[in-house]
């Protein structure tokens, strides 16, 4: 087993750290991918003829604004292109108002020697919103692929994307994992994702790249906003995210996000414009959803992250109870489950504010001990039936793989003893099962929940301290053997907030 390196990021990592972190040899990750991360020309080339056999090969348009690119960066990203087990692709290149003669020179070569690749050219810079969506409207393809013009495309990015989609053709989004190629170009910092999360997204653009839609979708949404410059990728897939798209998650590394001098990947201020418009983009997507929220940079964490303060409904009423009084009668919109935990006012707003969207049905917080420890910072299914508290133990401030104990994110299954379930929720589901003697009554209730259409949300900016009484949760034996059974293949599915790479063992989400 393989663990990844720490990324720090409550405390806001200095130039010096992105620096040491690029041009690192991040060796757990390097003997990860011996395992996992290598296709031989003998398995390309079978990827290739299985492609080749399939009677539908939509075309996939990739799409690529360039400005000013490095040729050296350039050519590579271009070829990762014409390298693709996949054969059915285009590739659409539109030329910024590039200044620097062997950009235009590298561009005109490449174009010259194949005719699967288009290019426009502006005379003047436009801007990269003008540009996309130029790139857009060359297109001929029945889904879309965006590519950056110095990242790099895994060799079999098109066809898992195709292979996937064969098997879910309504599918209207499709992500993927990614990892980083150093200044060195040696691979770093994977970042392996949870499956689709709407309210994680709304602390921050998780998705980045690989990311694929369908393009009829993107002109339902009239491409990308100009005026959006810096997030108009965030600001695109949370206008997508307002059309109850089908979205897939690709759990594999297919794109390369290069860092450099001048990438946000790696000058966390090169481009400070881009995190205002992000804010700006969050603040637009919430206020047509009708939720009235202020919105601010998370500044404990890595750029990029963003803190959602939603308004409470005065309307709203809600009880507090223990898990042991639930089945009493209450006439609150709001049941707030809590064991023996300190809190303020201010907690439980936070808890109940996430019920603001209709969508979530169950919202958990954060608990830590009396010395300041984590004892709740999310919890993973298992296939086992017992869960894994993320970080557990572990200092309130560590740092954590994707910020998961410090951002608002979705997950499968609530802390029994701390959090809040709507009242409508509760009734429509029939409470908890009778047939579980202990805690494994609600992780069944919230699998209930989840799989009736509704999201758990954890929130870390509710924050309970665990008193001198409170007692770890015990899973009765014989009840896990009911809950396996009951939800096995559910389980061995794996939960779909915690991707299958990362380990079950450990807390602190090593690689696999």
């Amino acid at each position: 087993m393989f663990f990844k390196k720490s990324i720090p990021i409550i405390d806001t990592p200095t130039e010096a750290d992105l620096k040491s972190w690029a041009y690192g040899e991040w060796i757990e990750y390097q003997a990860w991918l011996f395992h996992h991360g290598f296709l031989t020309l003998y398995d390309w080339q079978l990827l290739r003829n299985q492609a080749q056999c399939w009677k539908q090969r939509p075309l996939l348009s990739v799409i690529t604004p360039v400005f000013n690119t490095a040729p050296d960066y350039l050519a590579e990203c271009v070829y990762s292109v014409q390298t693709q087990a996949y054969p059915n692709w285009e590739m659409c290149l539109v030329d910024d108002g590039s200044d620097n003669p062997a950009t235009i020179a590298c561009l005109e070569q490449l174009v010259k020697d194949d005719p699967r690749l288009h290019l426009h050219r502006f005379s003047e810079n436009q801007g990269i919103c003008h540009a996309t969506n130029q790139a857009l409207a060359m297109a001929h393809g029945e889904y879309v692929v965006f590519l950056d013009h110095d990242d790099r495309l895994a060799p079999d990015a098109l066809y898992e994307v195709v292979k996937l989609l064969r098997k879910y053709p309504t599918t209207d989004i499709v992500y993927s994992d990614r990892d980083m190629l150093s200044p060195n170009n040696k691979r770093f910092m994977h970042l392996f994702k949870p499956d689709w999360s709407p309210e994680t997204l709304l602390s921050g653009n998780y998705l980045f790249h690989l990311l694929v839609y369908r393009r009829d979708l993107l002109e339902k949404l009239g491409g990308v906003r100009v005026g959006k410059e810096g997030s108009q990728d965030y600001d695109l897939i949370l206008r997508a995210a307002e059309l109850q798209p089908q979205v897939r998650h690709l759990a594999k590394v297919l794109y390369h996000w290069r860092q450099h001098e001048q990438s946000v990947a790696l000058e966390h201020n090169a481009k400070d414009y881009a995190y205002q418009a992000g804010i700006a983009a969050l603040e637009e997507a919430l206020e047509r959803r009708s939720l009235s929220a202020d919105v601010s940079e998370n500044k404990e964490l890595w750029r990029g992250h963003y803190r959602v303060r939603l308004q409470v409904s005065e309307s709203k009423s809600y009880q507090i109870l223990q898990l042991n009084q639930i089945n009493q009668a209450c006439e609150a919109d709001y049941l707030v489950i809590l064991g023996q935990l300190d809190y303020d006012q201010e907690s439980i707003r936070e808890l109940i504010s996430w019920l603001e969207i209709e969508d979530v049905g169950i919202v958990t917080g954060k608990v830590v001990d009396q010395q300041g420890k984590l004892i709740h910072a999310g919890l993973v299914q298992r296939h086992n039936g017992i869960p894994l508290a993320l970080y557990e133990g572990f200092p309130e401030n560590t740092p954590a793989y994707m910020a998961i104990t410090a951002i608002v994110h979705n997950v499968s299954i609530p802390q029994v003893n701390c959090c809040v379930i709507r009242r409508s929720l509760w009734q429509q589901l029939g409470g908890l099962n009778t047939d579980y003697s202990g805690a494994y009554a609600m992780l069944d209730f919230a699998l209930r929940a989840l799989t009736s259409g509704k999201r758990i949300v954890y929130t870390p900016f509710a924050r309970f301290v665990a008193t001198s009484e409170w007692q770890q949760i015990e899973w009765l034996e014989q009840d896990r053997q009911i809950f396996v059974e009951k939800w096995n293949t559910w389980l061995r599915k794996g939960d779909p907030y915690y991707n299958p790479y990362l380990s079950l063992d450990v807390v602190d989400m090593g690689l696999m």
